[in-house]
């Protein structure tokens, strides 16, 4: 084992000891911008291994004081020990000790006698086997190896340590609350002892309280003050058990009153819940969450479904693009209403010394300043995080406990302003099968949203683009959608979606065709649909009620349709989806025909608001002629 991988053993050891660690350097200066956090939370392992690996040979600080429950007397060359009670103990790289004792509540580097200062509230020691090499204020150079030569059980705080009058060293002087008058110096006295008692070692606390009723005229009789103390530290006792202890709580549901989903995108993204969107870079999935929200800042209406998107704010926390050249231009191309479009640049955060620093949002750290920015957005309706595993901070992302535990406060936020929260990740590297299966990580990702959708290539057209339904939890599943990227007047990418739902499964999007099988399903297809049509029309439900009877799924079926240049068509508009054979004149346009036909009206929604001719003529230019729809 080197050196650097003996260090992260030794931190990890301590981590499990309940001691709040973090890295320092060789001159025993802290490696963090900031460790003061962690005198009030300790670092997991998943922080304590990426702080290693990014400085492999980073000494090890140990926070002193509450957070670690440790107290540390520091002798320097040539101070006092004898007479120290026997603990744990350390000996340091210049040949001082370090005596670590149970928490005392005593403030960093209180000097008690000559070279002897205590370790305590808001400071920290270098632990073993650290190696400090430094030049000290004088010039000389100081340092060496830590050395642990006892590892024993820690022992009370030496209280006779301190100097006179820090005998009981604490924030309070019994003199302040001496003067108490006859008649209220039982309650006085037992809510002081509730207090020092939750605060100090028992000598130390009984010591104070006995000086603090000394001061009251008169003052009350020693076994009444010993009662009070007992009473004190029996409640101390109770409350101790209490710390940790885990209670089932319930609700009767007659008294939870039933609401109805509210939707973002009807039946496919609700208000108040976790979406994801996955799919393999370049396919057009950060454009979709800019799409989404030019739809929310406008209401426009929401393609095939043409319900109205409720108007809001948007909060976009974005990774991988540029707001300026890149986030910007693609709002603009989609007519979206900026001023109603807001993007996360950073957290901001205030050192005790006033200094601001700026990190990455981290879903471990940063859920209240979002709930915080929501409080003042309250008409925001959607929150974009693309990608989630850039804002993980150390969280093992195939982890699946982790990952819940990660994603439910993040669920809670959601409900609690009503906004919808999609999620963007990668597929992972696996072929075909279950697409519940391909986000990248843990199925945890799938398992906490209520919706999950994959956009895929087409396989018979790589220009085209689908967006299909892994789950669904709170609607039926109303089928996936298509769609095409083409360039706006301003040079961004902007999508077009097609005006008929896809019928496929997202597995069969996904799925790997055996070429050979593929052709001949389709060859039987379409002999099937030459002998059903040879005699007219039909009711294209009907159509695939015979086919599906025929043993003829519905991907053979399009395939088939598609190669014999059959349109689907509608008498009027009351009516359903029928299918004919074409004239030998309509074989013969329906390839030019096709890209007219899969153009988007000019009607309410991105692009829609141009004039008709000019929105038909920019479409035809980008999209490719040789696409194939399905009906």
């Amino acid at each position: 084992m080197n050196m650097s991988q003996n260090l992260l053993k030794y931190a990890l050891e301590y981590l499990q000891k309940g001691w709040s660690v973090f890295p320092v350097g060789k001159d025993k200066k802290p490696l963090l911008t900031e460790w003061k956090p962690f005198q009030t939370r300790k670092a997991t392992e998943e922080e304590a291994r990426e702080w290693w690996k990014i400085w492999p040979d980073a000494n090890i600080g140990i926070v002193t004081g509450k957070i670690s429950g440790i107290t540390v007397v520091d002798v320097e060359v040539g101070g006092k020990i004898e007479g120290l009670p026997s603990t744990y103990t350390v000996k340091t790289g210049n040949g001082g000790w370090h005596f670590y004792y149970q928490h005392a509540e005593i403030g960093n580097k209180t000097r008690t006698r000559e070279l002897t200062d205590i370790r305590g509230d808001g400071g920290f020691v270098v632990a073993p086997p650290s190696v400090t090499d430094y030049i000290n204020k004088t010039g000389l150079r100081k340092g060496g190896a830590y050395e642990l030569v006892a590892d024993s059980d820690l022992a009370e705080f030496p209280i006779d340590l301190l100097p006179k009058g820090q005998e009981y060293a604490s924030p309070l002087n019994p003199a302040d609350y001496a003067g108490i008058s006859e008649g209220s110096r039982n309650d006085k006295l037992h809510a002081l002892a509730c207090s020092v008692v939750q605060r100090f070692p028992e000598k130390q606390a009984w010591h104070f309280i006995q000086l603090t009723n000394e001061g009251y005229r008169p003052p009350l009789p020693a076994g009444e003050v010993r009662a009070i103390f007992q009473s004190a530290l029996r409640l101390k006792i109770q409350k101790r058990e209490r710390v940790g202890k885990r209670t089932a709580l319930i609700r009767r549901l007659s008294d939870i009153q039933p609401e109805e989903i509210q939707w973002l995108w009807p039946e496919r993204i609700a208000l108040g819940k976790l979406t994801l969107l996955s799919g393999d870079p370049g396919l057009g999935k950060s454009l979709l969450t800019t799409t989404l929200a030019a739809y929310i800042s406008k209401g426009f209406l929401w393609p095939i479904d043409k319900a109205e998107a409720p108007v809001g704010d948007v909060l976009l926390l974005s990774a991988e693009d540029d707001a300026a050249d890149t986030i910007r231009p693609r709002l603009d191309a989609a007519q979206a209403n900026c001023d109603k479009i807001h993007v996360l640049e950073s957290i901001q955060e205030v050192n005790a010394e006033g200094e601001t620093t700026r990190t990455m949002f981290s879903f471990r750290k940063d859920l209240q300043a979002i709930e915080e920015l929501l409080q003042s957005l309250p008409a925001c309706k959607l929150v974009a995080i693309d990608p989630v595993s850039a804002y993980l901070d150390g969280t093992d992302s195939h982890k699946n406990a982790d990952i819940r535990a990660l994603l439910a406060p993040l669920a809670d936020l959601a409900a609690r302003h009503n906004v919808a929260v999609v999620m963007v990740s990668h597929l992972n590297k696996n072929s075909g099968g279950n697409a519940m299966y391909r986000t990248m990580g843990t199925l945890a990702f799938v398992a906490a949203v209520r919706a999950a959708y994959i956009v895929t290539k087409d396989q018979e057209n790589p220009a085209r683009r689908l967006f299909m339904p892994v789950k669904n939890n709170l609607a039926k599943d109303i089928g996936g959608l298509a769609y095409s990227i083409i360039t706006a007047e301003n040079g961004a990418p902007v999508i077009v979606w097609e005006s008929e739902p896809v019928s496929i499964t997202a597995d069969e999007a996904l799925a790997i065709p055996e070429q050979n099988e593929e052709h001949t399903a389709t060859d039987e297809a379409i002999d099937f649909l030459r002998e059903l049509l040879a005699n007219g029309e039909m009711e294209a439900t009907e159509v695939k009620k015979e086919a599906k009877q025929a043993g003829i799924n519905d991907k053979p079926l399009r395939r088939a349709r598609e190669k014999m240049g059959i349109k689907p068509k509608k008498a009027d508009f009351s009516g359903g989806w029928k299918w004919a054979l074409p004239s030998y004149e309509d074989a013969q346009s329906a390839q030019d025909a096709r890209t007219k036909e899969r153009a988007p009206s000019a009607g309410r929604g991105p692009l829609g608001e141009r004039s008709g001719d000019g929105l038909l003529k920019m479409v035809n230019e980008h999209l490719d002629p040789n696409a194939k729809y399905i009906d």
